[in-house]
Formats: structure tokens, sequence, C-alpha cells
């Protein structure tokens, strides 16, 4: 047994390029899964930290409507307990410079007892002394925030700032500096009646934060004493309901960083394979001498579990490196699709370190099975025959041929018989391209095979070119399937993406039909509504024909938070909503005496469907709203309702304007009239007012940030497959190169021999593409109708482009053409003597 390991050890010290093309390709794939588990792990705890801070110990949550609660409420509650573990907040947000940061309104002694754990060093009333205390209560604009970022934000203690709250600049003090603890980064604390004031709120509370004991009695006595329309729900869960907003925008992340670890299997089956071909004659000398086949076996698979060790353990440092890259793309799509959150420190779980070192370990040994069976298999005497290889690589490729069948009736069942199961979808999917990856080898041999004989005619080496590729399939056929399956996944995303687009651009020039939209701007919060005094001003602006009026706000609905359109819509506007249930007559009609309308996505989530009844909170309590249209959107992939301007405003008594849409009257320049809008808000409120050219714009602007991810993800998948099929070339270069000095010895130049390796290695990849070309489609499809319609809830029309086809037919030959660079110069010069000597 020691000369079966010392003959492994030797080996493999022989042949170092081939072992760190391995750990290549295994480190990129194992690094890409742990990198998209720290952003997303970092974005999700940077926000937890941010909510933890506001909430301190607080067990629940007493909430109203849009527009808040009565402070009196709090009056009330402590008046009847005074022993009551309450405290008041108000909340917002505030943009100071260019970063946006939560505002929240406190009382630091309204309950000690609120502070997170350890709080002596860390919670807001730490930062008070009695001089900042004295400020806190009696000097205007005073404020704390984290001590880092107000060193970010270049800001010295009692200083003077400015700030800006929904449009309106404000001058703020920061008296003192909280303790740098994880979550404070994006808050700016000030008393509760400086936020009141600053974000519009005379009165009124965001929410009261509530510390219950454990048990339903204290819940249920509570509960008795809150008016209608008040809510008592559990602190945690507004916490955990926006971070699960981010569930299926995550979740596609990491399935597209399976994808790369997929590759990163066929990479190292190649690799494991080539080393025992490279093995033969000694494995069969072995044998023959009395190694049993558990002997050849366990070394065998024992390489590949260090190979599979080490790889994870470089796949997490790197892993590490490429997280800060992919934390800044994924907090900026969470800031730009979901909540504000600020990601100042990356957060390494300990599942993606078991994850990582687990899916490296089990790649490489799942990797390395079957070329460890053949190896331990085959008869002493046939060990030394290529040929046995090679027969069996041709068996193999007809059986994987069945298999793919297979495994692609299998995807086509399970997308159909799986309901609205992700998982089940993301399973479908792989299937669908191991299905590419099993019949690649069958129809790269046929194809070698076919392009040999119409050679013949022409030239006898580009004849032995071809027909060698389809001699040598044990080592040619699972790299070019590895770069089939990577090209497929990029075709089937391209045609995705590019179709997500067009279907996002049309919905676009069908909704935002207004001239002009002016809107408050903000972050979601309280802050985001026009002055009323301004809304007649800028209406009376000359050259207005007509228009609408919207109140954003949201609800609780079914135990989750759900955004609110209030909508006295323009005549002009009723066009821009395509119903997907219901008739816009219906729709309309339904909106204006008292029914509600529903997104796609909503009702897709919720299960919901025009005709049915949904209960909406309200401030007299429940009611149920008839659902009079279902309708397309791809704004918000939570889903929205919406409901007549009218009866929000008797419901819930808020007469709040978040938005303007402007219908110009004929022959009125838009950006004239723009400008007439600014010089009327000017020195009264900074909005945001927009052509709807601009606005499109800007929404495909964050479309397309939203989607380089899925970019960076999908190369790094096409650069594993590239390394595998490089190490395959360069492995069959080696194997092949006294054929290759033959070549040479007969007249064949330099330059020649690297064409010929070059001309291979276009044809592989071509083969590669030729594979899948159709499983792209079906992939796209598959993300179309079943993966995006299951994690958004909306539908996309199919698009195709030529550009799709084209950027696949350059990576397919490009990455080929650069895994041949190698071998190809290898090849030209090495040595004529040496390469034919027969030993």
């Amino acid at each position: 047994m020691s000369t079966l390991w010392a003959a492994s050890f030797r080996h493999l010290m022989r042949h170092p390029a081939q072992l760190a093309l391995a750990l290549v390709g295994l480190s990129v794939g194992v690094a890409t899964l742990v990198a998209v588990d720290i952003a997303t792990a970092s974005a999700a705890r940077a926000f937890e930290l941010s909510m933890r801070a506001v909430n301190g110990a607080a067990t629940h949550e007493i909430l109203g409507g849009p527009a808040g609660l009565d402070e009196q409420l709090y009056v009330g509650l402590r008046l009847h307990d005074p022993e009551a573990e309450l405290a008041p907040l108000v909340e917002g947000y505030v943009t100071v410079g260019d970063r946006t940061m939560q505002l929240v309104g406190i009382d630091p002694f309204a309950n000690p007892q609120f502070e997170p754990p350890g709080s002596q060093s860390q919670g807001p009333s730490a930062a008070l002394d009695l001089a900042a205390a004295t400020k806190w209560f009696t000097q205007q604009g005073s404020v704390l925030m984290a001590a880092n970022t107000a060193r970010e934000l270049g800001i010295g203690q009692d200083q003077s700032f400015s700030l800006q709250v929904g449009g309106h600049q404000q001058r703020a003090t920061l008296i003192g500096l909280a303790n740098a603890a994880p979550g404070y980064e994006s808050l700016i604390m000030t008393d509760i009646a400086q936020a009141q004031e600053w974000l519009g709120l005379r009165g009124q509370l965001s929410r009261i934060d509530v510390k219950l004991p454990p048990g339903e009695a204290a819940t249920d006595r509570l509960r008795s004493q809150l008016p209608p329309g008040v809510q008592l729900e559990p602190a945690q869960g507004r916490t955990r309901q926006s971070i699960d907003m981010t569930a299926a925008f995550t979740t596609n992340l990491k399935a597209m960083s399976l994808l790369a670890l997929l590759v990163s299997l066929l990479l190292i089956y190649g690799t494991v394979s080539f080393a025992v071909v490279q093995r033969r004659r000694a494995v069969g000398i072995l044998r023959a001498l009395g190694a049993t086949a558990g002997d050849i076996l366990t070394v065998v698979l024992t390489e590949a579990a260090g190979l599979g060790l080490l790889g994870a353990g470089l796949g997490l440092l790197l892993g590490v490196s490429i997280a800060h890259l992919l934390v800044r793309l994924v907090s900026r799509t969470i800031n730009d699709l979901y909540f504000a959150v600020s990601v100042n420190q990356t957060v390494l779980p300990a599942s993606a370190v078991a994850i990582a070192l687990l899916a490296g370990f089990l790649t490489a040994l799942v990797g390395a099975l079957v070329p460890a069976l053949e190896a331990a298999g085959g008869a002493p005497q046939l060990g030394l025959r290529r040929s046995v290889l090679e027969s069996r690589a041709v068996a193999i490729a007809g059986r994987l041929a069945l298999a793919s069948l297979a495994l692609a009736i299998g995807s086509a069942t399970l997308a159909a018989s799986s309901g609205r199961s992700l998982l089940a979808g993301f399973v479908a999917l792989f299937m669908l391209l191991l299905s590419v990856a099993a019949l690649t080898p069958a129809l790269l041999r046929a194809g070698a095979q076919a392009a040999a004989k119409v050679c013949a005619r022409v030239s006898p080496v580009a004849r032995l070119a071809f027909g060698d590729i389809a001699a040598s399939l044990s080592r040619t056929g699972v790299a070019v399937a590895a770069l089939g399956m990577a090209i497929a996944a990029m075709i089937g995303v391209s045609i995705m993406v590019e179709s997500f687009r067009e279907s996002l651009r049309e919905w676009l020039q069908q909704t935002i039909r207004a001239d002009i939209y002016v809107t408050a701007p903000g972050a979601g919060g309280p802050e985001r509504r026009i002055d009323p005094q301004l809304v007649a001003q800028l209406l009376g602006t000359p050259g207005i024909a007509d228009y609408s009026v919207s109140r954003h706000a949201s609800l609780e609905v079914r135990g989750e938070n759900v955004a609110l359109d209030a909508l006295q819509p323009a005549a002009s506007s009723r066009p821009g909503l395509v119903f997907v249930q219901g008739s816009a007559q219906t729709a309309w009609s339904g909106l204006a005496t008292g029914a509600i309308l529903v997104s796609e996505p909503l009702a897709w989530r919720m299960s919901l469907q025009a005709g049915q009844d949904l209960t909406l909170p309200t401030l007299s309590g429940p009611r149920n709203f008839r659902i009079a249209g279902v309708y397309r959107e791809y704004g918000n992939d939570r889903g929205n309702l919406m409901m007549s301007l009218s009866e929000y405003r008797r419901l819930w008594h808020d007469d709040s304007i978040t938005g303007l849409g402007i219908y110009l009257a004929a022959h009125t320049s838009p950006e004239q009239a723009i400008a007439r809008l600014r010089a009327k808000a000017q020195g009264k409120q900074a909005l945001l007012i927009s052509s709807n050219t601009r606005l499109r714009a800007l929404s495909m602007d964050i479309f397309e940030r939203t989607f380089v991810i899925t970019r960076v993800l999908y190369w790094l998948a096409a650069g594993v497959a590239a390394v595998g099929l490089l190490s395959s070339l360069l492995a069959w270069e080696l194997e092949r190169s006294r054929e290759v000095g033959l070549l040479r010895a007969l007249g064949m130049t330099p330059r020649g021999a690297a064409v010929l390796i070059e001309v291979q290695a276009g044809f592989m990849g071509l083969m590669a593409l030729l594979a899948a070309i159709p499983a792209g489609l079906l992939t796209a499809l598959m993300l179309i109708r079943v993966i995006n319609r299951r994690a958004f809830g909306w539908q996309i029309d199919l698009h195709l482009t030529a550009a799709q086809f084209g950027n696949a037919l350059l990576l397919a030959v490009a990455a080929a053409l650069a895994a041949g660079l190698y071998p190809a110069w290898r090849s030209a010069r090495a040595p004529i003597a040496d390469e034919i000597r027969d030993e």
C-alpha cells in the first residue's frame, strides 16, 4: 500500500499545472458560492442590527395606519398603567449630503429598559451627559449619530450641519456621539418633538414600542385597550418581513452561484479522469503485482478529497475577496428595490464556511467517483490499453445521451407538477442544464466524425484533427460538456434579462403616460408629502390640461407590509393599466365605487383573484374590499394595492399628497413647463420634477444595476468552464505529443501545429454552442415561465434578439481559442526528437 501512496504523490508532483488548473476551477466555484452568502448575509445583518438598535428590547409594536398614531394614545396607555413598559417613536428618512439615513425620534428617558443589552456603552441615552441632555431638550435641531458615521460625513461634535427632510432644508447640531455599535451607522437620533416637526407629524407617532412579559394574557390585555384600527404586532415581525422581501432575489443569486460549482464538478471529473489515464500503465502494473481494486479506489478518492479540501480552503479565501465587490452590488440593488441599508461590515456566517468546505469536498469526491471506479474495476492487463478507455467513453456517451433525454423529460415533468415551489423550479432548471452536459459528448463525437469525413477530400491533416477529437472522447467530452452547460446558462439568462428589459420598457411606455411627474423626495417614510399650499400653486401653472394625484402609503395586510397607492386618476392615465384579470371598464368603475385593484405580484403571492374580498385595516377597524381587477406591474415585486384617493382619505383621514402626474396642453413644451414648476417650488420645497422620458430612463438604469450581479455570476461560471477546457486541452496535448511530433517530423511547421490545436479547440467551442442553443432557449423559458413567475409573481413576454446568440457564439469561440493558446504554443515549441522518442 505504501508503494501506491508513493506513486500517487510522485505523479501529483510531476504534474503541477494540471493540479493547479483543477484547484483554480474548484476554488472559483466555491468562492462564488461563498461570496454570494457573505453579500446577502451582510446586507441582512446590517438591516437587522439597525432595526434592533431602534427596537431595543421591545417585544411588540403598536402600529396605526398610514398616518401613524395619535400621541394621546400613548398618554392614555401610560395613565391607565403607569408601570407599562412603553416607548413612543417617530421614524422617517433624511438625507445628509448624498447619504440617506433613518431619522428616529425618541424620548431617551421614557423607558430605560428598552436599551439593548450592554446599553451602558451602546444606547442613545449613553451619549447624553448632563450638558448634552440639556441641549437635547432645549436646543433646536439637536441630534446624535454614530461616531464613525459622523467621521465619514465630516461632522464634528457640537457642529451644525444641513439635512434634507422631504425636500426641506433643516439645520441640525450634533450634540453627542453614540458608540459605534453595529446597527447605529445608518441612524440619526433626535428628540421626538423635533422629529415630529421635521417630518410634519405634529401630534402623531410612527409607533409605540412595547415590552411585554411572556404569555398571551398580557398581550390580550393590552390589545383590548387599543382603539379600532390600531394593531399590536410582534416587534421582530417587521424586521423579518423586510428581510423576507429579498428572499426571492437572494435565492436567484445563490442558484446562479451553484451553477459555477456544478461546472466545477465536471472539471474535477475531467481532471481526475485524465490523471487516471496518465497512470493507466502504472495502475495496471500495480494491479498485476497484487494491488486490490479497493486500494486503487482508496488512493484516487483520497487524492480527490485532498484536492476538494484544498480547493474549498482557497475558495473560501477568494470568496471573501470577491464578496467585497458583491456586497456593494447587492446592497445597491436592495436600496434600489427594497429598503435603505448601509453595509459597513461584511459578515462571514459560520454556515458559509461549513457549506464551502462541504461543497468543495463533495464536489471533488462526486466528480472523482466514476473515474475512480473505472480505475479500480478494470482488469490489470486492460489497464495498459488506451483503446479500452476510449471504447468505454463511447459507450458511456451513448448511455449519457439516453440519460439526457430522461433528464429533460424529468425537468419538464417536475416543472409542470410542482405547483408554486421555487425550490422545485430550480431543481428542474439544473436537471435541464445537466441534460445539456449529458448530451454534449455524443454530439461532439458525431460532429467530429462528420467533419472528418467532409475534410477527408480536402486535407488529410484536417481529417486527422477532427478524427482525433472523436477518438479522444474521454478527454474532450467532459470539458466540452462543462462549456456547453455554462453557455446554455448564459443564453438562458441573457434571453431572460433581455425579455424582462423589453417587457419592462413596454410597461413603462404604457404606464408612465403623464408628461411630467412631481414627487416629494424621501425613502418611503412620512416625509414624502408635497406641501398642500404648493400643490395648488403647481397646478395653477399655465399649460396644464389635466392631472392625476396620488398618495403612497403602506398597510399591514395578512401579516405583511403592503404598498398602497391611493389615486385620483386623470382620464388619460386610465389606459396605463393592463389588466390580467377583469376588464378595464369593470376595474375602473369598481375603483370609483370603493373597490380596490391589486397588482399581479401581490395577487400571485396572496392567491388573490378578481371578484374576491380582501380585508384591510382601517381607522375604524378591519373592512372587506372587493377586488375589481388584477393589473400587470413590474415596479414592485412585492405587489401593490390601489384604491381611489377619496376612499383612502375617508377611511384613513390622511389628506397628504405624494405625487402629481401632469398632462400638458397641446403645443406646451415639457422643458418650459418643468422650468415653470421648479420656479414655483423654488425656496419652498425641493421636489423631484421629471419628464416621462427621464423617469423611464431612471427606471431602466435601476434595472441595469440590478442585473449586473447576475452577469458577474454567469461570467464566473463561464470562466470555470474555460479553465476546464484549458485543463483538458493541455492534458490531451500532453498525451498525444508523440502524434504531433510525428506530424512535425513529416513536414508540419510549428505554426501548422499551433493552428491544428487552435482549430480543434475552436471546433469544440462551436460544438458546445450547438448543444447549448436549444438548451439555452429551454433554460430561458424555464427562467421566465417558472423561476421568475414563482419567485416574483409577474409574467414576462419572451423577446429574442440576434445579440443574445451572438454573445454566446463569441463566448464559446473565445473561451475555446483562449484555452487552446497555451497547448498550441507548447506543441509548436516542443523539440521533435523528444516528442517521438520511444521508451
